[in-house]
């Protein structure tokens, strides 16, 4: 079978018109692996990405020509040098090789890996993801952001209050602690570093995890985790304050979105706080801390 002949003969189905004409606003591939072991940014290394790649769809086209989009992908990805650097050059290659698009879009979650550890102990290779998330307009630039989703503790003040109650008082008092995430993404992305989202996202929690932890970093990391109790909505706010301490000079029409997640121990849901701050939001924060 010459199947170069069967594709000359065959109709190009994207191509055809839709029964119902109707634009659609984004349309591509979700989760393609790739690898990103050559990309590193200082003492952050990765070992591969997720990534989605979007364009939009006009009314009259059946389809999306979808090994393009992975085309983009791979194509950009020879020589990238960092994260966001790979999803800004996708969404413009997204859009020369779909000619009939005008935006596109592209996320990447990248996992990537610090040596990190407890104050005085010993360090290992802490996982976290580097997010980056870019737009193109056909004609009018191409934007993003770029963010980080780490993983901490968080301890419940409500619980330390009732141990604190019950026992007359207590120095440190025992509560209820739970493994917690919290994403960060700041827009635009140039203004700001993974290494600096990481890091405010880490000192927002009650406390770190770590890979690695002697007897003596375990009961370290408790005590503190304890003597710094914080709700999750505690944490979103330490969070937008730590980033906007870190960076000054943000842009007023730049936006930070927190989002926590505290995977409680002993309910049977989990706590969520959501949101996008402004420039103008995180400036008024700072000056009134």
């Amino acid at each position: 079978m010459d199947w170069e002949e069967v594709m000359r003969r065959a109709l190009d189905v994207q191509y055809q018109r839709p029964d119902i004409e109707l634009g659609i606003q984004s349309a591509g591939i979700g989760g393609l692996r790739i690898p990103l072991s050559g990309i590193s940014s200082g003492p952050v290394r990765f070992t591969e990405g997720s990534v989605d790649a979007f364009v939009d769809l006009p009314p009259g086209m059946r389809g999306v020509n979808m090994s393009r989009s992975v085309r983009a992908i791979l194509e950009s990805a020879e020589g990238a040098r960092s994260v966001e650097g790979l999803a800004s050059a996708a969404v413009e290659r997204l859009l020369k090789l779909h000619e009939y698009s005008s935006s596109s879009r592209v996320i990447i979650r990248a996992a990537a890996f610090v040596d990190d550890g407890p104050a005085g102990g010993p360090k290992s290779p802490e996982r976290f993801l580097a997010i980056a998330d870019f737009r193109s307009m056909r004609g009018s630039g191409t934007s993003g952001s770029l963010g980080v989703s780490v993983k901490g503790i968080t301890a419940c003040p409500c619980g330390a209050e009732l141990m604190r109650s019950a026992l007359g008082g207590c120095g440190v008092c025992a509560t209820h602690m739970q493994r917690a995430s919290i994403l960060l993404a700041a827009r635009p992305a140039a203004s700001t570093t993974i290494l600096g989202l990481r890091s405010a996202a880490l000192r927002a929690m009650s406390g770190e995890v770590h890979a690695l932890l002697r007897r003596s970093d375990e009961a370290a990391v408790i005590h503190a985790a304890l003597s710094n109790t914080r709700f999750a909505e505690d944490v979103f706010r330490h969070a937008a304050l730590l980033f906007a301490e870190d960076h000054p000079l943000f842009p007023e029409d730049g936006e930070l979105r927190i989002r926590v997640r505290s995977n409680e121990s002993i309910h049977g849901h989990d706590v969520v706080v959501d949101g996008v701050l402004s420039g103008e939001d995180l400036l008024t924060i700072r000056l009134s801390s």
